[in-house]
């Protein structure tokens, strides 16, 4: 019995594109493309399909500048993927370059533009801005179909209809209408008009204040055996509550066929909530329950913030206790609800020991990506604060941060003199840091008392001097004292190139230290040949420190075995110094012996000879 034949090895083609497919299976795009970029000449190895398929993928995921480059790439794109690009560029309102993609397909020779590329466009083009006007879309509505021999279906005429009405032709919309009910009865696509062609009309009257039409429109709907959808009864309610027509309101309740929801009981709060009526939009919001219908996060938002506009805030926190209780905003589906609409109820828990409290609804609303608001944020900054609880009010700095809001710099202010109050200096510095990467200034005595901070600190020195040399960068005033304390606690740090490095930067703009008292800290601590550096760098400075000063780093030096250094500085003083004394007699008999002692008679004899010119010139004095 002879043994079967291995199977011939996959194409590499065919190989390749199966594996792209597996790849692009899942959510995470970076497989695939890492895989597509290892490929040898991608575009001639994979067949059209698998670019495709990869095309679309980049769309979905709204990669649309990766997919619009692969767009230009592939040989033949096909018009699904041509419209999931188009689709992809319209929804992120990117009009000029959906306009530039199509002029680019409709260019090519196997240009195939199909109903789904006419109904995209139709809706994109109508929902981004600037909006066209009625000529174009009709002119748009015809070329396609005719230039490339497709008929428009259902979608098409609600797309165009819908399109006319945001661009404000009611007129426009209404001839098509007409047209529509008399060319269009026994379309193949089923009944036509269908709900969604007269749910768009009866919106359009509405929002042109056009009640009693849109309700006649309603009943002609009903008439012609086109059932509403709960869309419908909702649309009505909503123009109606606009038009101030709340007998039409009462009239879309009496129906049968209407079952109120959600939707239509937060219309119905709404209108009383504009207008000041709280307890009748509370009347509804009980209603709700009665009815058995759900409430969502607007239903709650809407009354607290009424509630709390009519100063009724023990009310609104009982329905805030509610909501975290009940987890209401972690409930997916509705609308997303508005941070802003908390804010007052956020003023009042910030402003009565309850921001701990604000927090956790603050937290449900941003774990629901509502959208984020500035004084919210700030309101329990400052709430955080004024409770001591300054690393939440930190945190919350942080976030703002993240999400491209800029603390301002009372939020900054507040956070820092907090973690000042506490003696958290490192912290205080990296707020500091972080308000002035936010493009604010402090003020000059912001700068001075969070530097006098970190130089009590401990282990802060290099902070310290981050600080001060930003000061000198951004022009802030100076103070002598702590410029002063800054250099010696470089030098209790063993910093001491950063330290010269600072105080070179200081003269250099026009500051000046207390060089007497440091050079004295610095003899204290037996940083004798650092002293002499400084009362070299004052004298080149014309900062006298005088006699005194001289004369105590000229007996550190020599008591500390230092004669060379000693006479080294005894020199530079009478070459560089002034017509007075460089240093005490005694100083100078102490620097004689230690220069004996050290061998360095040359050295001892220079000295001797300008003790007796010191001497000589006593006399002369006397």
């Amino acid at each position: 019995m002879g043994s079967s034949a291995p199977p011939e090895p996959e194409p590499p083609a065919v190989a390749a594109a199966r594996k792209l497919h597996h790849l692009l299976r899942s959510r995470d795009l970076r497989p695939a493309l890492s895989y597509f970029r290892t490929l040898p000449s991608p575009f001639t190895l994979l067949p059209n399909h698998a670019l495709n398929a990869l095309l679309r993928a980049l769309a979905a995921a709204g990669r649309v500048r990766a997919a619009t480059s692969l767009f230009r790439s592939i040989p033949a794109p096909t018009p699904h993927s041509f419209n999931s690009l188009l689709a992809a560029l319209l929804r992120r309102g990117r009009r000029r370059a959906a306009s530039a993609l199509l002029a680019v397909f409709l260019r090519s020779r196997d240009a195939s533009p199909d109903v789904t590329t006419l109904n995209t466009l139709l809706h994109g083009f109508s929902t981004t801005s600037p909006r066209p006007s009625a000529p174009t879309l009709l002119k748009l509505f015809r070329f396609l179909p005719e230039t490339y021999a497709f008929a428009p279906d259902a979608i098409t005429y609600n797309s165009l209809l819908s399109a006319l009405c945001r661009a404000g032709d009611l007129a426009t919309a209404c001839k098509l209408f007409e047209g529509i009910r008399v060319s269009e009865e026994g379309s193949k696509c089923g009944p036509f008009p269908n709900v969604v062609t007269y749910t768009t009309m009866i919106r359009a009257y509405c929002a042109k204040g056009l009640a009693d039409e849109a309700l006649a429109l309603f009943k002609v709907m009903v008439a012609n055996g086109v059932p509403p959808n709960r869309i419908t009864y909702n649309t009505m309610v909503q123009g109606f509550c606009e038009a101030g027509r709340m007998e039409l309101v009462k009239e879309v309740f009496e129906m049968d066929s209407f079952k109120p929801d959600t939707c239509t009981f937060n219309t119905l709060m709404a209108v009383h909530c504009s207008e000041g009526r709280t307890e009748d939009a509370m009347k509804v919001f009980d209603q709700m329950t009665e009815l058995h219908v759900r409430r969502d996060s607007a239903s709650y938002s809407m009354v607290i913030r009424a509630l709390c506009e009519s100063g009724e805030f023990g009310r609104a926190e009982e329905l805030v206790d509610e909501i975290l209780e009940k987890e209401v905003l972690k409930k997916r589906g509705g609308s997303v609800p508005l941070i802003a609409a908390y804010n007052l109820v956020f003023v009042y828990f910030c402003g009565n020991g309850k921001t701990k409290k604000a927090r956790m609804l603050f937290g449900q609303l941003l774990d629901r990506r509502s959208k984020v608001d500035f004084q919210a944020f700030k309101t329990l900054i400052l709430g955080h604060c004024k409770e001591g609880n300054f690393e939440e009010a930190y945190d919350l700095v942080l976030s703002m941060l993240k999400r491209d809001l800029v603390p301002d710099s009372e939020c900054y202010i507040a956070v820092m003199d907090g973690f000042m109050q506490k003696g958290r200096m490192k912290s205080a510095w990296e707020a500091l840091h972080r308000m002035l990467n936010s493009g604010l200034r402090p003020s000059t005595s912001t700068f001075h008392s969070v530097l006098l901070g970190l130089l009590k600190k401990d282990g802060c020195a290099k902070e310290a001097a981050d600080l001060i040399e930003i000061m000198l960068e951004r022009k802030i005033r100076q103070n002598v004292d702590l410029s002063t304390n800054l250099i010696d606690v470089l030098f209790k740090s063993d910093l001491s190139d950063r330290a010269y490095k600072i105080t070179k930067r200081l003269y250099d703009n026009g500051y000046y230290i207390k060089m007497e008292k440091l050079i004295a800290t610095l003899c204290e601590d037996k940083k004798f040949i650092d002293a002499a550096e400084f009362t070299l760098f004052s004298l080149q400075k014309h900062h006298e420190v005088g006699v005194a000063v001289h004369s105590l780093v000229l007996d550190g030096l020599c008591m500390d075995g230092r004669a060379s250094e000693a006479f080294q500085l005894f020199y530079e003083l009478i070459e560089n110094g002034s017509t007075t004394a460089v240093a005490a007699p005694r100083s100078l008999v102490l620097l004689h012996h230690a220069l004996e002692e050290a061998g360095k008679m040359k050295e001892a004899d220079f000295v001797g000879k300008q003790m007796r010119r010191a001497t000589a010139r006593i006399r002369q004095r006397s």
